[in-house]
Order: structure tokens, then sequence, then C-alpha cells
């Protein structure tokens, strides 16, 4: 008990110490003016803006994304003992060892995300911004970014977002047209391996811009793998009750259901199929509420079978991956696991800060020229699995690749493509009896 109470103390300081740098303004910060030129001078700190949710339902997202920026922060700036780009410095060698301050800011809504980036662009003078906010709140970030010449790396995964023309935005992980692609990939590769017979599908997609798109997307491939959909569904991601929308399933009874929810939405929909007695027989979650921690803590044995599409794993880097999985979580979390999305969405600090040293400058063009003629990152020393970072015209890193998870045990599993597997997936998922 004692042990435990001294781990939850540290990792409370640690929040306490990174949310901060909110409001500390550092002697030697960069000043950012609005011709996107920076005043940073070798040796100085620089500061990289963190846009999170600090208010509303998803602020235990943001409280693991702030634990993982800390220790991506640590590695930057002290010497540790594992191996991740600049673990053997103390800051940042093509910036004359310059240390790097997360500041953090409110991401909550579109309207405050917007707000927060300006703040963080004039007043704190941050280099960049990373943020795990969705889709609409990087387009307001961008406003601010683009006015002022800031680069920013977000994974909101809309395909808007690339048709946008933004001249500092980039996208380190896939977008929806590649979890898509990727997950009816994953059906034809379970036919062609398993004989899984599937043949039909339902979409089942929240109402906001993020479910409105994947569902788009989902029908475009649907008919291009030639699978029938048999159940289309939109719905509030704040309804109380999706008992007739479950009920629908449950008579079409498709092969697999595709489906497009945050967190508590996704949730409800899991807590009615057990209530309804109605087990899909592939249930493939587009991230969202299936990516976050409390799915499985909230669920248990319940979630098993459920997949989701994915940037990382802990079992697809090796024994780096699972070293740093531990690291997070005995050190910073406080027990939390590391999940894919957090340890991704924090990794672009790692990237900005890698930009800036490979181009001895943080002004905002010569860092963009480094994006596009590609990120030095020693494999090696890689723990996502990318394999590279260039970054086109369009701000999409065209070299990023998605895997197929499988929850069984309170554990995620990779189960797709074939090289990075680490169990074979399970289909059909036995019905709610037989578990």
């Amino acid at each position: 008990m004692k042990k435990k109470m001294i781990a939850l103390l540290v990792t409370l300081s640690m929040v306490l110490s990174l949310a901060a740098c909110g409001s500390k303004t550092s002697g030697t910060a960069t000043e950012t003016t609005k011709s996107g030129e920076s005043s940073q001078e070798k040796g100085d700190t620089i500061k990289i803006g963190l846009i999170t949710q600090l208010t509303g339902p998803s602020t235990q997202t943001g409280t693991e994304v702030q634990y993982m920026a800390k220790l991506i922060e640590d590695v930057i700036n002290t010497k540790m003992d594992i191996n991740l780009p600049f673990h053997d410095a103390e800051g940042l060698p093509g910036l004359g060892n310059a240390k790097i301050e997360i500041v953090v800011g409110d991401g909550s809504t579109a309207d405050v995300a917007m707000t927060e980036a300006e703040r963080l662009i004039t007043e704190e003078g941050v280099i960049g911004i990373v943020s795990n906010c969705g889709s609409a709140a990087t387009k307001t970030i961008m406003v601010p970014a683009e006015k002022y010449g800031c680069i920013v790396l977000t994974e909101g995964t809309s395909v808007t977002l690339t048709e946008a023309g933004y001249k500092y935005w980039g996208r380190t992980f896939p977008g929806d047209d590649l979890f898509c692609r990727d997950s009816f990939e994953f059906i034809k590769y379970m036919n062609e391996s398993q004989n899984a017979g599937i043949k039909t599908c339902a979409v089942v997609a929240e109402d906001s811009e993020f479910g409105t798109n994947m569902a788009n997307v989902m029908r475009e491939y649907a008919e291009e793998y030639d699978l029938e959909i048999v159940e289309d569904i939109t719905y509030s991601a704040t309804a109380a009750n999706v008992t007739s929308e479950v009920l629908r399933l449950k008579q079409t009874d498709p092969d697999v259901v595709l489906m497009s929810s945050y967190s508590a939405d996704a949730l409800l929909f899991m807590t009615t199929y057990k209530d309804q007695e109605y087990a899909p027989k592939m249930l493939i979650g587009q991230r969202g509420g299936f990516s976050s921690s409390d799915f499985i803590t909230n669920l248990g044995a319940d979630s098993d079978y459920v997949l989701s599409t994915g940037r990382w794993n802990a079992d697809v880097s090796g024994e780096l991956g699972i070293e740093l999985a531990e690291l997070y979580q005995k050190s910073y979390s406080g027990g939390i696991e590391l999940l894919g999305d957090i340890l991704t969405d924090s990794w672009n600090i790692m990237l900005i800060a890698a930009i800036a040293n490979q181009a001895g400058s943080t002004e905002p063009d010569a860092m963009r020229a480094v994006m596009s003629e590609g990120v030095n990152i020693d494999p090696a020393q890689d723990p996502t699995g990318a394999e590279g970072y260039v970054y086109g015209e369009n701000g999409q890193n065209e070299r990023t690749v998605a895997i197929m998870l499988q929850m069984k045990d309170g554990k995620r599993f990779t189960v797709f493509p074939e090289e990075k597997k680490s169990m074979d997936a399970i289909y059909p998922a036995p019905a709610w009896s037989e578990r």
C-alpha cells in the first residue's frame, strides 16, 4: 500500500508540473513574429505546444498524453537508459544542446483549441504544436498556425485535412482512408487465410464529422471490396439509448459490423449488445472509443473479440516497444497501460524536436523543408514501428502504416498485417452465453 501511495504521489507531481507549463513563461522562450521568423538562439530552451483535453469528457485521454509527453521531455533533456532519440545527450545537439519545454493548452472544443493555439504561438513562442484533438479542432488550430507560421503535427484523421492546402500541417500516422482500407484488407485476408466467408456488413457511425467521414469512406470501400451493406445506421454520440439500433443489427445479423464511435457511445453499444443477447460475429471499431484505455477497463471480459484499427501496439515494435511501455506504466502513468493512440499522439513531440534539430533552426520554413525531405530517425530508436517520416505536400506522412488489433483477456493483440501479428484473429466471436 505504501509503495502504491508513493507511486501515485510521484505521478501527481509529474502531472501538476507539466500542466503548470501552460501558464509559465520562460526567459529563454522563442519569440515568434507574424512573419513566422524566430528569434531562437542555439542553446536556448525551446517550447513545444501540446493541445489536449484538459476539461470535458476526454480528460482521461488528455492526462495520459501528458504522462507520455513528460517521458519524452525527460528523454530529450536528460540522459536516460532507453534507446530513444537523444537519450544519450542533454538537449538537442543540432541546436547547441537546447532543451525543450512542453507548454500545455486546452483542446476541449474546437473554439477553445484555436484560442489556445494562438496563445501558444504569440505569447509562449512555441516552435511547433502537437495535438491529439480531432479533425474539427485541428482545422481551428491551423487558423493561427498558418497566419503566424508554426509547424503543427496532429493525428486528426479526416480526409478533409489533406485536402485543405495547409503549408505547416503534418499527419504522421494514417488517416481515415488508410484505416478503412486496411479494415477491408483485413476482411479480405480473413476470407483468404481462414475461409471466413465474410460477405455482408453493417455501417454504424455517430453523426459528427468523425463518424460521417468514416461512414462515407467505409461505404466506398464496401463497394470496392464487394461487401454487401445490409444495414446503415447513423446515431448521435450523445444518445442515451441505442436499443433500436442494436435490434436492427440483430435482425439483419451482418458478418461484420463496422463502427465509428466515441468513448461513451461505444460503451453504450457494448452494454446494449449484451442486454439484447446480440454478439456481432465480427465488430471492427475505427479507433475512437474502441482504442481508449477505459474500454477494456469498463467492460472487462465483455470487450473480448472486439477489433479496432490502430497505429501502434506494444507487440509490434520488439523489445524497445515493450521497454517503453513498461517505463511509462511504472514510472509515469501510475500503472495505466500505454495505448497506441497515446504513444503516437505524443511521439509527434519527439518528431518536432527531431525536425528542428535536423534543420539546425526553429524557423518554420526550414523545419517544413526537413519534413519534405525526410526526418532522420534511426529505426532502432523508433518504438512506433513506422517505416519513415516523409511528409507530402498535403501534409500526410507517405510512409505510414496501420494495424488491426483484437482484444482478448484484458489486452490488445496485433492480428494484421500478417508480418506484424502476435496472434491469429478469432472469428466468429462466440455468443454471450458461450463465453
